[in-house]
């Protein structure tokens, strides 16, 4: 049976109205796709990009090496301990008195004579003796710089060697057994005893001076206390 063209339209208008999508459809579907893309994976970097994350380690690398190199420089510049510090400075001061040829303020071989003389130029009184018997003959004494303070330089001669010795108080009481060392060619012995310490340099070997050190800690030691 044929349809006319009328009947025809209205059997496909009937049937488009009762497939159309529900209300809301649309927004649904939209929805569901950005939940999608919040939940995949991120994407893998670029290449350019992990090209700078490398040169971003190697420059933090770099810049440790540095500080380890800084801190290295650091450590190599710290000053020397005390103990060389002085050697230094006794030296220096040994060779400056020989250039100034200014070895003595007060030029004597009697220890009546050189140890009056520092009382109201020091806040103590150095210990003189004369070891002439003994090879070492006293010649004198002057003032001189070190460690910060005024210390007496006792000036002592054997042959033509001079001995300079310098004395001031010593941080704590405790006694010092001589210690040896060379420096720039001289001979030096350092020692603390009776709440002063001394420190000796000559151009003598090292035997004679450790030999003098010897016999002016057996002259100046502090009398025993009585029992």
């Amino acid at each position: 049976m044929s349809m006319s063209d009328e009947e025809l339209g209205t059997l496909i208008r009937r049937h488009a109205v009762r497939h159309m999508p529900p209300e809301g459809l649309a927004a649904r579907i939209a929805n569901a796709v950005r939940t999608e893309e919040a939940a995949a994976p991120a994407p893998t970097p670029a290449p350019a990009r992990q090209g700078r994350g490398l040169w971003q380690g190697l420059a933090w690398f770099g810049t440790g090496a540095a500080t380890a190199w800084g801190l290295a420089l650091v450590l190599l510049a710290t000053p020397a301990p005390p103990a060389d510090v002085l050697a230094e400075g006794v030296t220096a001061n040994h060779v400056r008195s020989l250039m100034a040829s200014h070895l003595a303020d007060v030029a004597s071989s009697d220890h009546h004579t050189v140890k009056p003389w520092f009382a109201g130029k020091l806040n103590f009184s150095p210990p003189v003796v004369d070891l002439a018997t003994e090879g070492f003959a006293l010649a004198g004494g002057r003032l001189d710089y070190l460690d910060g303070r005024t210390v007496a330089a006792l000036v002592y001669r054997s042959g033509p060697h001079v001995i300079n010795l310098f004395v001031w108080p010593a941080p704590d009481t405790r006694a010092q057994a001589p210690v040896a060392s060379a420096r720039q060619g001289y001979q030096l012995v350092h020692w603390a005893q009776g709440g002063m310490q001394a420190w000796a340099v000559s151009d003598l070997n090292a035997t004679e001076l450790q030999n003098f050190a010897v016999l002016l800690r057996e002259r100046t030691a502090p009398a025993p206390s009585p029992k």
